[in-house]
């Protein structure tokens, strides 16, 4: 009976400690809407940090939902080092204009958009972790969302 009571403590704290590795999509001050999904093909929230590898492809699908009618959408990237954002440069940051990025502007007040992208991870970037914040906003330079997250590139 003791080695049953001992196998399921151990696997029980087992569980408590890789269940504290995972990272979570945290909204970062989402101030006229909400994120209600979010997809990096590199990465999964059972891991620490969300994993990419330098040289590589990430795709990234983002589902959120406005509570004001949208007219526009400009997309924003920093990696925050030392509490301090530092601007990532986006290649197509005007997403409204961007056929493949699935957001048909003007998105409607309370209902579901739908955004997409692939990025290329230089390979000349640095190996580093970083938190990763992410933000679209709207014409009037609100913040429709803001997500945070852990990553490394690799």
């Amino acid at each position: 009976m003791t080695r049953i009571s001992f196998a399921i403590s151990l696997l029980y704290v087992l569980h408590c400690v890789t269940s504290s590795f995972a990272f979570v999509f945290e909204d970062c001050g989402s101030e006229v809407g909400k994120f209600t999904d979010i997809v990096i093909s590199s990465c999964t929230t059972a891991d620490e940090k969300c994993a990419v590898a330098r040289g590589s492809e990430v795709s990234v699908v983002v589902k959120f939902v406005p509570n004001v009618d949208v007219s526009d959408v400009e997309a924003h990237a920093f990696g925050v080092i030392l509490d301090v954002p530092v601007p990532f440069p986006l290649e197509k940051p005007k997403v409204c204009k961007e056929p493949s990025s699935g957001l048909k502007c003007p998105l409607k007040k309370d209902v579901e958009a739908e955004y997409k992208a692939t990025f290329t991870v230089e390979k000349k970037a640095p190996a580093l972790s970083v938190d990763v914040m992410w933000e679209f906003r709207n014409e009037k330079d609100e913040k429709i969302i803001c997500i945070k997250f852990p990553a490394k590139i690799t």
